[in-house]
């Protein structure tokens, strides 16, 4: 099984060409991340990545004309809600942008997985990452949920793999997820909301050889 590669907080050029492997680059557009990059940059950015790359927006409980003027700027190939945005919110986004939407799920349980199901109809891809605790961030919080909870999970739409993955938990992700999709963010961090391209390059060698 070929797994696609999803990496994300892409803040500056180096990192964007030391990812050129990923077929998913993400840009944070949540200024309350230490991954924030505005509209500007991205589009800069977006001159140095490859054609067959996806250009993934991620937005964190953000106003619709925010996510429209972004989206046709950058040039977004798709978004991601990583916040508490609802049913009715993305179906109007959809309507309105015509992109594709990943609804990104914070995971700490069963329920969290059975509560997924919920957006099957109105996205084009759940991503289940680790759920913040109490006054965190959402996603790049380095830290891992239980994978077994994902153990026989089916859906009908495609998901992501995310949460505290890095070149020595990644395999053992994706064996016990049986994951197609793995989104990494701090596992390649020199420190929190740096990337480091060495560890960018090893990372995308790794999952592609195994």
């Amino acid at each position: 099984m070929k797994v696609k590669i999803k990496v994300c907080g892409i803040s500056n050029e180096k990192s964007a060409k030391a990812a050129k492997d990923a077929d998913f680059i993400g840009f944070v557009f949540y200024q309350k991340s230490p991954r924030f990059i505005d509209a500007l940059r991205a589009r800069e950015i977006s001159n140095v990545l490859q054609d067959k790359q996806k250009k993934v927006g991620l937005f964190v409980n953000a106003d619709m004309k925010v996510i429209q003027h972004i989206t046709e700027y950058v040039e977004l190939d798709m978004i991601q809600l990583h916040g508490k945005e609802c049913i009715k919110e993305i179906i109007e986004i959809k309507q309105r942008l015509n992109i594709p939407v990943i609804k990104a799920i914070s995971v700490s349980n069963a329920d969290d997985i059975r509560f997924s199901r919920k957006f099957e109809k109105c996205c084009d891809m759940i991503l289940f990452d680790s759920k913040a605790k109490i006054n965190d961030l959402p996603g790049g919080s380095g830290k891992s949920f239980d994978w077994n909870l994902l153990a026989n999970f089916k859906s009908d739409i495609s998901w992501m793999l995310a949460g505290g993955l890095n070149i020595k938990n990644v395999k053992n992700a994706i064996t016990e997820t049986n994951a197609s999709i793995i989104d990494v963010s701090s596992g390649v961090e020199k420190k929190r909301g740096v990337k480091c391209e060495k560890k960018i390059k090893e990372f995308i060698e790794y999952v592609k050889k195994n």
